[in-house]
This record gives structure tokens, sequence and C-alpha cells, in this order.
């Protein structure tokens, strides 16, 4: 009777198992919603990026009202805009560490997709692994010009600080901040045309496996 009793319980034991089984489509939800939560830190950089972008552009256009007539002033606003700069570097390195953290979760995907039994599905979720994997390289992309035009903002700061500093090497300096930040630019448009494709095929995704986000 006693092993009766606990052949059954093994029997009802694997009935549960077996019926909480979790299908590679929604595995891959899972992963995915896990992969929102690890990019919270970069969607909290956003806002003081922006903020900070805006002060910066402020205090440089202070800095070309005043002229080279008041050297301490300038010296002054140079070094705010330094310490602007400072703080905007120490924000995208939270939001890279994010984006790090996303991808790596986000790796995840590939053994449930190979799972997938509808060749339809997974070449849905192939194509969108393919879209994410694109999204990351633009925001590597986008880190690195980020971090350049930084390094030519702290450049000119650091000329204007200087009393002999010539016409030529400022306007050469300009420049060269200038196309750096063109380059931000195009960067962060091409990052969020691919986050707006990933979003419309994840919807997609979810539709074709009866997954409810509702």
């Amino acid at each position: 009777m006693a092993r009766y009793k606990l052949l059954l319980l093994l029997v009802l034991i694997l009935g549960l198992l077996t019926g909480c089984k979790v299908v590679p489509e929604e595995k891959i939800y899972d992963i995915m919603e896990q992969t929102v939560v690890k990019e919270k830190d970069f969607e909290k950089q956003q806002k003081p990026l922006t903020e900070l972008e805006s002060k910066e552009k402020k205090i440089f256009e202070e800095i070309m009202d005043l002229g080279m007539k008041d050297m301490e002033q300038m010296t002054k606003l140079a070094n705010l805009a330094l310490d602007n700069l400072k703080e905007r570097k120490e924000k995208m390195e939270l939001e890279q560490k994010s984006m790090i953290a996303s991808k790596k979760e986000f790796s995840k995907i590939e053994d449930p997709i190979e799972k997938i039994e509808s060749k339809q599905l997974k070449k849905e979720a192939q194509d969108l692994f393919q879209l994410m994997e694109k999204r990351y390289a633009f925001h590597d992309r986008l880190y690195e010009a980020y971090n350049k035009g930084i390094e030519t903002n702290i450049q000119l700061y650091k000329l204007l600080m200087k009393k002999d500093v010539s016409m030529d090497d400022l306007e050469n300096q300009i420049e060269i901040t200038n196309k750096a930040y063109s380059e931000v630019l195009k960067m962060n448009e091409q990052f969020n045309e691919q986050t707006k494709k990933f979003n419309n095929e994840k919807k997609k995704f979810y539709k074709l496996a009866k997954i409810n986000i509702d």
C-alpha cells in the first residue's frame, strides 16, 4: 500500500510538472521583459542628460557673448562647463552599463528560439534577435561618439581659459566639436529608429505567438 501511494504521488508530481512546462515563446517573453527591466537605468539618464546638455549650451552662449573681455568670468564659466561635462560623462557610463546588462540578459533568448516548433514563429524570433543586436551595436557607436564629443568640448573650454589663445585655434576647435556632435546626433537618430523597429516587431511576435501583453 505504501509503495502504491508513493507511485501515485510521483505520477501526480510528474503531471503537475508537465502541466507547468514553459513553452519557448513564453520563455522568450520573460527574457524580453527582463531586458526591459535591465534598461531602467538607461531610461533614468535621459532626462538628466538632456538638462545638462541644455545648461552647457547656455554656458557656452554666455562665454561667446562675453568674448575675451573678462578672463576671470570666462574662466569661471569654462570651469562650470567642465564640471557639467564630467557629470554627463558619468551619466553616459551608467547608461552604457545598463545597455551591457540588457545585452547580457537578451543573449539568453537564443536557446529558446531554437526550440520553437513553428517555422514561421522561429523566423520571426530570429529576425527580432537580429534587430536587437543591431540596436545594441548602434548604442555602442552612440556611446563612442558621445564620449568623443565630450573630449572635444573639454579641449575647447581649456583653450578658452588660455590668455594667449589665437582665434584660429579656437575656430578650429569649435569646428572639431561641431563635427563630433553632428556624429552624436546621427548615431542617436539611428539608435532611436532601430529601437522603434524592434518594438514594432516585438509586438508582431507577441501577436503571432498569441502572448497576451495587456
